[in-house]
Formats: C-alpha cells, structure tokens, sequence
C-alpha cells in the first residue's frame, strides 16, 4: 500500500514539476483605460477680442456645470493662447493701428477661477501673434513679425519679462512648436517659406535638410518629440521634421497628403493621430471629387500614413430649429475649419459652417460633425444654431487685422464636453457628448464702451480662440 501512496505522490510531484515549464497558460491582458489630462479637466476658456480701443478678455466655463464661472481682462485685441502651466495661461495681445500696447496677459487660476493678471511687454508694434510652451516650463516663445528683424521673443514667466537679445528668423513667423521634452524650438516662417529651427539651451541654430513647396501655417510637435509636422498654406501639404538628430540637421520630407484650404491640425496623443479640416478627395460613385471633408491621418510610424479621408456634408436647412436663422437658407459651400479630440479617445469633434443669405441678412449657419475614432466613420451630425455674420470683422478674408479662426473647438478634459465658439455670434456653444446633442450657448461678456444708438446695449465681444484651460 504505501508503494502505491509514494507512487502517486512521485506522479504528482512530475504534474507539478512540468508545469512549471514553458507550458502555455492562459492570462488576462490588461487593456487600460486612456485617461484625459489632469492638467486641463475642469474648464475651457474662450479668449474674446473686444474692438481696437478696449482690452479684451478671457471667459472661464466650468466644464461640470456648463457656466461661465469667471471672466478677466487681457491686453489690446488677444489673438492666441495657450496654457502653460496647471494653473497659469499665457494670452497674447496683438497692437492695433500703431499701437504700443503689444503684450502677453499671464492669468493665475485659483482652481476653476482667474486669481490673478500679469502684463509682459513686449517691444512695441511687433505684433505678437502666437505663443508657445514646453509642458511645466517657465520659459515660452512668442512671434514678433514686425520686429525689426522678424523674431522670437523669450519669455521668462517668472520674472514676467522678455529675455533679450530675441531669436532672428525668417520673414512672418506666424506659429511655433515646441518639442515636449523642451529641447528644440521650430518656427513656420510664412512670409518666405521657411521653417527656423533653434536649440532651447542656448537659442543656436539647427540646420535643416529639406525644403517646402509652399509657405508653412500650422506645427505641431508628436509627443515623443520626435517629429514635428507641418501644414502647407492653400494646399494643405503635410510634411514632418524628423528631429532625432541631436547635432542636426534636421530632416524636412514633404509627404503626399494633402488638405486643400486646411488652416489647422489638431493632434490626438492619445492615438498618435492628426485630424485636419478642410478638403479632400473622396470617392462618389466610384469617382474622385473635392470636398469638405476631415482627413485622419496615422503619425504613428516613421511616414504619416492616411487612415480615412471623411466627407462632411451640410446638415439641410430644413433639419434645422423652427427657430434656426439657417432654417431659411439654402446650403451653400461648407467650410470645414476645426476639430477636438475627447481625451477618451473615443470620438473626434469637427466644427464647419456656411454663409448664406436670406432678405439682405447675411448668416453664419455653424454644425459639428461626431467622428467615431473607432470605426472611422461619422456618427452624427449636430445643428448649431445660426446667427448674423459679422464680416468687417470675422471674416478671415477681411483685409483689417482678421481673426485667424472665425470658429474654434475645444474638448473638455473629462471628455463631457465639446464647445464651439464662434466670432460672429459672440458666444462658445456646449455639446454634451454623452447624447451628442447641443446644450445651449453663453455669450461672451458684453463690450465695455458705452452703447451706440439704436443699439439699446453693447454686444457680447468676439471669440477669437478657444482651448482646454486649467
């Protein structure tokens, strides 16, 4: 009997024993959730141009509660923002018919609320236009195009001031990029087709191999910090920068996607991807045809690799509100001009908008497009309500200091949210994206020069860009 026990125990011990070899087992692979930034999950702020004689301002919405929670003045006609730290936003101040009062507003946030305003000067009459950050760095860079030379300014938040001597580049430098590991500084000179490319450390020069075929508008650096892309003015040409070089030179490639009429490219680090609004070609019963479309782009591998090249139509005017202005227009061409990412990954919001007229009255007739991410396809399309269009000033073809944008997105940080703003109808529009549905919209804070008769009082001020703050 006790043969038999220690032979079965011998067995037992040889189960276990080649169990323990490379014997394939079954496991669960954790797929972890993408979580949004923790750096910018509470608010979005809309930055509001308030004419050529008043400072603008900054407009806090409470991404929870769907109000404006706070509002603050900023410089002479704000341009561009970005924020810098988890509690400190840069504004920057554009001067106006010769005046002096270049600068950039640094707001201090107090949770949800502006605690505080800094001015920096800036030299006067430079026209700062674009300003730009490392994550969590104390030092960002603004363009100076009418500095004499054109250049970079540096500026140090701490002390609140402009570090001198500034950064000489090409001519009309209208954005930068900022590698996130804060080493390399890339600068789209528009005015002569060049990008600039400077070490951080010490603001010396790298070269760069390559050349583009038309003047550059919009960077945008790959979290990795090892390429930067650039977006080619009318033809919407993508290329990248490849900047692992540590000595240089960098190496610019002219890629063969192109986004006819693209002004912008919003990029998802969650997904390594660029959706860029504009034009495309997409394939109508079987044949090739040019329309507004969102191009999704992989930039993920060494080479961007187009994912799906998605037509945006215009919503019919008779799906609009009852109430809807645009209920009475016909569709006209359809402007496909921004977009937002949910930090979930889940859904890409594209903003687009028409112009049509009806008895005389010139409207804006704005929609956002929901992207599915997943499969690629459009899931919905939102109807936001028109409104009379401000073309002596919003226009971007409007030859006296235009907006850049004549509407802006944004995503709120919990992914709750999708906000438009739109410069002609002086408001930021809400989006709850658990329904995909519009909320409502807020006004942008009233004009503050006295009103004008008929006009019983002033009218809300013009959005002129709109980001996840703090």
């Amino acid at each position: 009997m006790k043969r038999f026990l220690w032979l079965g125990f011998t067995l037992f011990l040889c189960l276990v024993w080649c169990g323990c070899g490379d014997t394939f087992r079954p496991i669960i692979i954790p797929n972890p959730p993408v979580f949004p930034n923790p750096a910018a999950a509470h608010t979005v702020v809309s930055i509001n141009d308030n004419g050529t004689i008043v400072a603008g301002s900054a407009m806090v919405i409470d991404v929870s509660g769907d109000t404006d929670v706070s509002v603050a003045n900023v410089g002479l006609a704000p341009v561009h923002a970005v924020q810098q730290t988890a509690n400190t936003v840069l504004v920057v101040n554009h001067s106006v018919n010769g005046s002096a009062a270049d600068s950039i507003t640094k707001l201090n946030f107090s949770s949800t609320v502006i605690s505080g305003a800094a001015t920096i000067s800036l030299p006067a009459n430079s026209a700062p236009n674009f300003v730009a950050v490392a994550p969590l760095a104390t030092t960002a860079y603004v363009t100076l195009p009418n500095y004499v030379p054109p250049s970079v300014g540096v500026i140090n938040t701490d002390t609140n001031s402009l570090v001198l001597p500034t950064i000489p580049v090409g001519n009309n430098p209208d954005a930068l990029a900022v590698t996130p590991d804060n080493s390399k500084l890339y600068v789209a000179n528009q005015g002569d087709g060049t990008i600039g490319a400077f070490n951080t450390v010490d603001r010396s020069s790298r070269a760069i191999a390559g050349s583009l075929t038309l003047a550059p508008i919009w960077l945008t650096a790959r979290s990795d910090s090892q390429r930067v892309y650039v977006l080619e003015e009318t033809s919407g040409t993508l290329a990248s920068i490849d900047t692992t070089s540590t000595a240089g030179p960098d190496t610019l490639t002219e890629s063969s996607i192109s986004v006819p009429t693209a002004v912008k490219m919003v990029y998802d680090s969650n997904l390594n991807r660029l959706y860029i609004p504009g034009e495309a070609v997409v394939q109508v019963n079987g044949v090739g045809v040019l329309e507004s479309a969102v191009l999704i782009v992989d930039v993920s591998q060494m080479a961007p690799s187009t994912i799906a090249a998605i037509p945006i139509t215009a919503i019919p005017p008779a799906s609009r509100g009852a109430q809807d202005p645009c209920s009475m227009t016909a569709t006209a061409t359809l402007n496909s001009v921004d977009a937002a990412a949910l930090p979930d990954g889940s859904r890409a919001y594209v903003g687009s908008y028409y112009e049509n007229t009806v008895n005389s009255i010139e409207y804006i007739c704005p929609q956002v497009t929901v992207i599915d991410v997943v499969s690629n396809t459009i899931k919905t399309s939102i109807a936001i309500p028109g409104f009379t269009a401000y073309d002596a000033f919003c226009s971007p073809t409007q030859s006296q200091r235009p907006p850049r944008f004549r509407i802006t997105m944004a995503a709120g940080g919990d992914s709750s949210r999708a906000y438009l703003a739109s410069c002609d109808g002086g408001m930021v529009n809400i989006i709850d994206t658990t329904t995909d549905t519009y909320v409502l919209n807020l006004p942008a804070p009233v004009g503050t020069l006295p009103p004008i008769p008929p006009n019983p009082q002033n009218p809300p001020q013009n959005p002129v860009f709109l980001f996840a703050g703090p």
